[in-house]
């Protein structure tokens, strides 16, 4: 075998891919991450940043695996394609975990960055209320590793004094794309931060040509300043502790009101609309429950934006908590199964490469669903077992990338 062979099975591992997430994170742009993040190996070695990035990311793929079976998939995988890795060998699993530590979260985190551009078109349906981009704000929590470390950094959460949950948890927030749940954004900390707080992190993302839908646990004077603030309408469903005066009560039944702030030195009322409504459900036993939904909104203009259509546009926003579902259970594994990393370091570069994941699936969705048809027609599960099975189907070429 000639040195040029032999260097160049060598370097197989630099060259990998994985199937239909190398169509959204080509080589190219793992290195553009891998430089920008200053963690490009000084020399070569077994385990190339490139290959850490790729074999993070499969772990979401597999996450019943262990990094020996993840990483032998990949290698398997390569063998189907050509002369598989040549002499090079699979490093144990303490190798494996030095080198993603030196990874670290920023790469993974670039990456994310790169895949938040939304993806719906006026075309694609529920993306698009009157003009305006719907997005909707949702939150959700992981459990990691019991250990010190991570119960000293994330906490455990619980239902207060009631309960403590058995594991520390990471406590996340996204800003998602209605109709294609494409992830615009991001944000996570201790299970103890609060979702408001979270919030302040996804502001940057919003814009005047966007219509936020959230919860009533994101409310308060504040935030609805500061979201409003990057020219955003919103629509956001308001918890029963807001005051809101009736000043002027409209032709369609919604009435002008106004959010007060905490004191007059913070700043002054902010106007807003209010849509009331009640939602009646009947249960098993015949037994029906009415609930009362408030919604403010930046939206002034009765005639122009319907009560009817914002209250059937709020119920819409389960779509995002359909994908965050999505996330929790198809990529995760299950509710059961933990996040892998025993740090605080390593649990965000997890929650990244998680993120980066579901983004290659949405777009893998998009890319299969003819336009002006529903992406959310396209079942996630199977769309990500299409991933795993492209992993198995000579998904590593070993040709120079």
């Amino acid at each position: 075998m000639t040195r040029e062979v032999r260097s160049a099975e060598e370097r197989l591992p630099d060259r990998v891919s994985i199937g239909v997430l190398a169509r959204s994170f080509p080589a190219a742009v793992l290195d553009e991450v891998i430089e920008a993040a200053g963690v490009r190996e000084v020399r070569y070695r077994r385990l190339p940043a490139r290959l850490m990035m790729v074999f993070t990311l499969a772990c979401w793929l597999f996450m019943r695996s262990g990094y020996g079976l993840v990483l032998s998939r990949l290698a398997d995988a390569q063998a189907l394609t050509g002369g598989g890795w040549g002499d090079w060998q699979a490093p144990g699993t303490g190798s494996i975990t030095k080198a993603k530590a030196k990874l670290g979260a920023e790469p993974f985190k670039l990456l994310f960055a790169r895949t938040t551009v939304p993806a719906g078109t006026p075309v694609t349906p529920g993306v698009f209320h009157a003009g305006l981009r719907v997005v909707t704000v949702d939150g959700f929590t992981l459990d990691v590793p019991d250990t010190a470390a991570n119960e000293g950094f994330f906490g455990r959460g619980g239902n207060g004094s009631r309960s403590q949950n058995p594991y520390p948890q990471l406590r996340a927030l996204v800003l998602a794309e209605s109709g294609t749940r494409v992830l615009l954004a991001a944000a996570h900390g201790p299970s103890s931060t609060g979702e408001q707080t979270l919030a302040v992190d996804l502001l940057p993302a919003l814009d005047s040509g966007m219509l936020v839908l959230a919860d009533r646990n994101f409310a308060s004077w504040k935030l609805w300043q500061a979201a409003a603030g990057t020219g955003a309408q919103l629509c956001w469903r308001m918890s029963a502790s807001f005051t809101l005066p009736v000043r002027q009560v409209l032709d369609d039944g919604t009435y002008l009101s106004q959010l007060n702030p905490p004191s007059k030195k913070d700043g002054d009322p902010i106007p807003v609309r209010v849509v009331e409504y009640s939602v009646t459900t009947t249960d098993t036993h015949g037994v029906e429950t009415s609930e009362l939904f408030a919604l403010a909104t930046t939206l002034l203009d009765a005639q122009a934006y319907p009560a009817i259509e914002l209250a059937q546009l709020y119920h819409a926003r389960w779509q995002a908590e359909t994908g965050i579902a999505d996330l929790k259970t198809t990529i995760r594994g299950g509710p059961e199964v933990l996040l892998r990393s025993k740090t605080p370091i390593m649990v965000e570069q997890e929650f990244w490469a998680m993120l980066c994941v579901y983004q290659a699936i949405r777009d893998l969705i998009g890319y299969a669903t003819p336009a002006g048809l529903d992406p959310g027609r396209i079942s996630f599960k199977r769309a990500f077992q299409a991933a795993q099975d492209s992993t198995t189907r000579a998904a590593l070429s070993p040709q120079p990338t």
